[in-house]
């Protein structure tokens, strides 16, 4: 899998909620995937797996269907639409409704169920990065009345 590092990472086809070796997901390499990396060392490839290590539950891991991957997203930014409550994300959620989920590896996904609306919410989650909170509210309204 490309996670967007130096080197690709493995995930293996048990690394999936009630995944055995009987009953495995059968995985193409167009899919996108929301996972958590579960181990990384220099000396060998990271490891990723779409269930929660804890409980062994998907919690929001596995395939993402649909929608949109935007790509080339700053790692700070990433941890800015994390971690911000009435950031860029909140702004578009009170016009639009759509589903996301954003990776620390400089990538989001995407999905608002019509693809108009879904390359919108791309298009102002690329421009949004670096504006302040008034410039960024009206970069929203202005793409939104262009629905």
């Amino acid at each position: 899998m490309d996670i967007n590092s130096a080197h690709a990472a493995i995930l293996s086809t048990v690394a999936f909620e009630a995944a055995t070796k009987q009953n495995r997901p059968q995985l193409n390499v167009t899919q996108v995937f929301y996972a958590r990396l579960a181990t990384a060392n220099k000396d060998i490839e990271p490891e990723i797996e779409c269930v929660n290590p804890t409980t062994g539950k998907s919690a929001g891991f596995g395939e993402l269907k649909g929608g949109l991957l935007v790509e080339g997203l700053s790692m700070q930014w990433c941890r800015w639409l994390l971690k911000e409550d009435k950031g860029v994300l909140a702004e578009i959620g009170v016009h639009i409704g759509f589903q996301c989920a954003v990776g620390m590896n400089g990538r989001v996904w995407v999905d608002a169920g019509d693809i108009g609306k879904t390359i919108l919410i791309a298009r102002v989650i690329q421009e949004a990065e670096g504006l302040w909170n008034d410039e960024m509210r009206k970069l929203v309204k202005e793409l939104v009345l262009k629905l």
